[in-house]
């Protein structure tokens, strides 16, 4: 196996990138374009790698390059730190950035992760490598002798067995039930699952939870409006909304592959900007509805709030960050 670097600002994804996201079913996070708006609003610089066998692509790869500088100091497009991390995850998102074709066997996997580094470190002065959202199937890919892997917050999964909303609450502990009832019968902003949302206003309120969620040390540019319109365009991703008459309350994103719905960004206004309490739990509950009105298998809430969607039916699945050269 042989991997490809490239850094999206001065160099043309291959064609066969989006291709290959089309076939693993991944959602239009990983396609070339939002990926390319974004690493030219991260303040920190950004690789693709694609992994061949032959001519076929068997893995991908989101980089950022961790360097020891100062996070305001200017990059030329297409420099990138000295020395420092390369961080594998697929960013501004915050799911795995290592994507490898369906049935690719515990040794290809292992090859096509070896292919991609050996690609890095041809390319850049590489002080060690941190794999984000890894999960256990996937760990011997990964892990060597000079490195650590540590259990993270975990992901979680939600398996659709219910055919109503109703059914699904009855499933849920009495006195949770009688909450979610509570707080949904409160709520008077207008529900909405849609194709599209502003941008500028979406844009806004995904940014306002990041920054509210931002441990120190760690910076998070803003989500730019250009990156919520490649969101719009994609068929496969809808909007859970809320709304009045001043406009977008909140949002939460979700991608359907036709078997899983996997949530990525939720969004939502500041108290000081006029926020409604309670959606954040509510619009679970709109998006089991949606799962379950669309026949789709699972309901994937991502990391974070670990405890909270394990009251809404949600399993724990196991994640690790690997860690060291």
């Amino acid at each position: 196996m042989h991997g490809e670097l490239l850094d999206p600002l001065t160099e043309a994804v291959p064609r066969d990138w989006d291709r290959f996201v089309t076939s693993a079913g991944a959602p239009v996070l990983w396609r070339a374009a939002p990926l390319t708006t974004a690493a030219w609003a991260s303040q920190s610089a950004t690789a693709l790698a694609v992994v061949r066998d032959g001519t076929d692509v068997v893995a991908l790869f989101h980089a950022r390059f961790l360097g020891v500088g100062g996070y305001r100091a200017y990059h030329r497009a297409g420099s990138t730190t000295r020395a420092g991390f390369i961080e594998c995850r697929l960013a501004p998102a915050s799911i795995a950035g290592h994507l490898f074709a369906a049935g690719l066997d515990a040794a290809g996997k292992r090859a096509a992760v070896l292919a991609f580094e050996r690609a890095a470190r041809a390319r850049h002065r590489v002080a060690g490598f941190c794999y984000r959202h890894v999960e256990t199937d996937d760990l011997a890919a990964f892990d060597r002798r000079t490195r650590r892997v540590l259990a993270v917050s975990p992901d979680s999964v939600l398996s659709a067995e219910w055919s109503s909303v109703e059914q699904y609450l009855n499933s849920l502990p009495a006195k949770w039930r009688s909450q979610l009832r509570k707080m949904r019968s409160g709520i008077t902003a207008t529900r909405a699952i849609v194709d599209t949302v502003p941008t500028d206003e979406a844009a806004r309120l995904i940014s306002l939870i990041r920054f509210r969620h931002q441990r120190p040390g760690v910076v998070r540019t803003p989500v730019p409006e250009h990156y919520i319109e490649h969101l719009n365009a994609d068929p496969a991703t809808r909007f859970a909304t809320y709304s009045d008459g001043s406009g977008l309350l909140a949002l939460s994103t979700v991608h359907d592959n036709g078997i899983d719905l996997t949530m990525s960004y939720w969004g939502a206004r500041d108290r000081v900007d006029g926020d409604v309490a309670n959606l954040y739990f509510d619009h679970y509950v709109d998006l089991v509805a949606h799962t379950i009105s669309l026949g789709r298998a699972t309901l994937r809430p991502g990391k974070g709030m670990a405890r909270i969607k394990e009251r809404f039916g949600a399993r724990p699945v196991a994640s690790h960050l690997v860690v060291g050269w």
